[in-house]
């Protein structure tokens, strides 16, 4: 029986997010038009059968109790396709599966449309049993799931009732055992063996938030896997049943968040196959326009409730304070009902100031203090579902996170930020991978094995990524030098001292060890490229948020004077370069460091191009800046490489020349990215070099390395289009100044450089 995934657009109506799973509805009162008070079965009296349920039942679960009161339900005009589809699979009398597991992100909405499921499906001539979990509410007992069900049915069917009565009278203690014991007594063998509800329609079982069956505080571990063995436990016993019995008239409807051991328990082929799946995303074009519906008529809402506080003359809020936070919510209902409800507070009064607030907050979420976290409600989810991280992987979870963040908010280059590739920098394996972010399903999009190579992990929603980046708001849960920036740094150190042989032009990438080894060996090749290139870039890019200690450390275990050489072998982009030379120029300016020896600043003037070595990579590039909405970038025109004929490019394959000769499309000069980059004698960078000596003497290079041996010098010039120089500060002020579509030239040269003086020279 073939398994299927689907995937529909959500919203949520305004009162979803305040509790989660946790609502309520007023006067709770069940269908009970079968059973009078007068009616007994044998020697029982009804009263009685519900009195021995009702001991073991989970109170205020069902989509109508008080305790849940008001629900969350889809918003009128929200949810349509998704709420029509499972409609539809209800009616369907040639369905394949009788259990549906609707499995979605924190926050997307998933109670709501059950909820809205059980208002439409609830009729006089429908039985319709449903529970609702919440770990916080205290409904989250597993031995109490089964009982609360068969109650619900016993009040809505008499002959359901009978056969209660008859199993109290035959065995009292029943409801003792074992689930898979209650589950035999009170659903298999009334609905198999004496043929219940057969003929009728079919009778619907709906539990929400599977994953709320767990206690709310953090717990040990073998605890955590004693409530996910629960979870699973009763997952299969209801799939079995609806595999084994299809022609039962039962049909079950399970909600959750895609935790990974529900994700896992699924999966297994004899599960798989007995239930469909559909996910509920969160950023659908659909769920999208479903949130702008939502926020439109939230805040028609908040405008009937506040009409003195409204503008005459113009409409509040204006269209692109709608579109700003619809933007920001990206199909996301928590986020949206969370902020609605911040905009209408009764305590404050005032939605005007308190749209403004958001406004702000929305536009510099880490660099502006707002009066009051207008997320406190969404971030109260974020915090709980990080509290049920194992303490002992806690630490591993935070380094990937801090990475994941550092790659999202700098647009890291693809490869970069591949799930594999993260990994392997962290020197993080499979194994402990996976087991650190087991709990964390609900907010990231976790790539399978098999896809880690070609795939990110990627968050589900970017509110989760402020939450993080803001220590207030997440408690302090990343520090952001320690577990953003420092970690990355560090093993990005780790993986260029790794390549570095001594007395090479270029850096062995067969040197740095994988912890997550591909099986194929084409893709160990291509891998340990990436894990190089991405430390080189890493390295660059978070060098000035490291303390001068570690840096020291750094500069000894790196060889400045192959890193072109290796980028030559790579083929990579200039941005590459970029972020790892030019910070540490910045560098050079900006702390005590030069004091060290290690990066020191000379004038263009003073440098002897004789000590540049021809034994050794160079690269001499061409940028133009600009002006781009406001900021100011750049983009390479023109690059020239030089590399020493006497370097065998296979020397970075020298562990297996072979293998390397027979892959197919592959540019032996460059095996990564297969684009051939010009090759240029040295003497023609080292011509336009002295050009540059007699026009700017003065201006500043850079040299950097732990050793005369492994040093670069790197020079970078800024020229108007009249070919003035200018400083690092004065290109923004010199575009704005000048024609629109002009733009201003740059040049960046790294040469491997011997820095010593006069002990040896190169002739060319």
């Amino acid at each position: 029986m073939e398994n299927h995934h689907h995937s529909f657009p959500i919203g949520d109506g305004p009162q979803f997010f305040n509790n989660a799973h946790n609502f309520t509805i007023q006067n709770p009162t069940f269908a009970n038009n079968f059973i009078t008070q007068n009616t007994t079965f044998g020697n029982v009296a009804p009263n009685s059968v519900f009195e021995w349920l009702g001991k073991r039942i989970m109170a205020g679960a069902e989509f109508n109790s008080s305790e849940r009161d008001p629900p969350p339900r889809c918003h009128p005009g929200t949810r349509l396709s998704i709420v029509r589809w499972i409609r539809d699979w209800l009616q369907d009398l040639n369905r394949l599966e009788n259990f549906l597991w609707l499995q979605g992100a924190a926050g997307v909405g998933k109670s709501a449309i059950i909820q809205t499921l059980a208002e439409s499906e609830s009729k006089p001539d429908r039985v319709v049993a449903t529970l609702f979990f919440s770990a916080l509410n205290g409904r989250n007992d597993p031995n109490q799931v089964l009982t609360t069900l068969a109650y619900q049915l016993a009040v809505q069917d008499p002959s359901y009732q009978a056969y209660v009565a008859e199993l109290m009278s035959r065995d009292p203690r029943s409801l003792d055992k074992a689930m898979s014991e209650q589950f035999m007594k009170l659903f298999i063998e009334p609905f198999t063996q004496r043929g219940i509800g057969r003929g009728s329609t079919p009778w619907i079982v709906m539990l929400d938030g599977l994953d709320e069956c767990r206690p709310p505080d953090a717990r040990s571990q073998a605890e955590t896997l004693g409530w996910e063995r629960a979870q699973c436990e009763i997952i299969k016993l209801i799939s079995t049943f609806a595999s084994e019995h299809p022609s039962v008239p039962l049909l079950w409807i399970i909600s959750s968040r895609p935790e990974s051991h529900l994700r896992a328990f699924l999966s297994r082929a004899d599960i798989h196959a007995a239930h469909w799946e559909v996910e509920v995303p969160i950023d659908s074009d659909e769920a999208c326009q479903d949130v702008e519906r939502y926020l439109r008529s939230a805040f028609e809402n908040i405008r009937q409730q506040y009409p003195y506080h409204m503008p005459p003359a113009s409409p509040w809020p204006c269209e692109c304070s709608i579109s700003m936070i619809a933007d920001s919510a990206l199909g996301h209902f928590a986020f949206a009902a969370t902020v609605t409800k911040f905009i209408e507070d009764p305590n404050i009064g005032d939605p005007i100031a308190q749209l403004e607030r958001i406004l702000i907050f929305i536009n510099r979420p880490y660099t502006c203090s707002v009066e009051g976290n207008p997320l406190a409600a969404l971030d109260a989810l974020y915090t709980s579902i990080l509290q049920q991280i194992n303490p002992e992987n806690i630490s591993l979870a935070r380094r990937i996170l801090g990475y994941t963040i550092l790659a999202e908010i700098h647009f890291f280059p693809a490869y970069t930020s591949l799930f594999i590739v993260m990994c392997n920098i962290l020197n993080i394996e499979q194994n402990r991978a996976y087991s650190a972010l087991r709990k964390l399903y609900a907010v990231l999009n976790i790539p399978h094995p098999t896809d880690a190579g070609e795939q990110k992990l990627a968050f589900r929603h970017k509110s989760f990524v402020d939450y993080l980046h803001d220590e207030d708001r997440s408690h302090n849960f990343l520090s952001r030098e320690t577990d953003m920036y420092v970690s990355p740094w560090l093993c990005s150190t780790r993986v260029l001292g790794q390549a570095v042989v001594p007395h090479e032009p270029t850096p062995d990438i067969s040197k740095i060890p994988l912890c997550w080894r591909p099986i194929e060996k084409s893709a160990q090749v291509q891998l340990q490229w990436m894990v190089y290139a991405s430390a080189a870039y890493l390295f660059g890019y978070n060098v000035g948020d490291v303390e001068e200690e570690l840096l020291l450390d750094a500069f000894q275990s790196i060889d400045f004077s192959t890193v072109i050489g290796g980028h030559f072998t790579l083929g990579i982009s200039y941005d590459v370069y970029a972020c790892f030379c030019v910070p540490l120029v910045c560098l050079s300016v900006t702390t005590r460091f030069p004091s060290r020896g290690l990066v020191r600043r000379i004038n263009l003037g003073d440098v002897d191009v004789r000590r540049i070595r021809n034994d050794r990579s160079a690269y001499y590039g061409i940028e133009a800046s600009f002006l781009s909405g406001g900021g100011l970038t750049s983009r390479p025109v023109g690059s020239d490489y030089y590399h020493p004929e006497a370097v065998d490019v296979l020397q970075a394959y020298r562990f297996d020349p072979d293998y390397v000769a027979k892959l197919p499309n592959v540019d032996l000069q460059n095996p990564f990215s297969q684009l051939a980059m010009p090759c240029v004698p040295l003497s023609t960078l080292l011509d336009q070099l002295r050009l540059r000596q007699e026009q700017y003497p003065w201006a500043q290079a850079t040299i950097l390395g732990g050793s005369p041996s492994t040093s670069c010098i790197v020079f970078k010039c800024d020229r108007a289009s009249d070919g003035r120089l200018l400083g690092i500060h004065e290109v923004r002020s010199e575009l704005k100044s000048q024609p629109e579509g002009t733009g201003v030239m740059g040049e960046t040269f790294i040469l491997p450089y011997l820095d010593i003086g006069g002990e040896k020279c190169f002739d060319y």
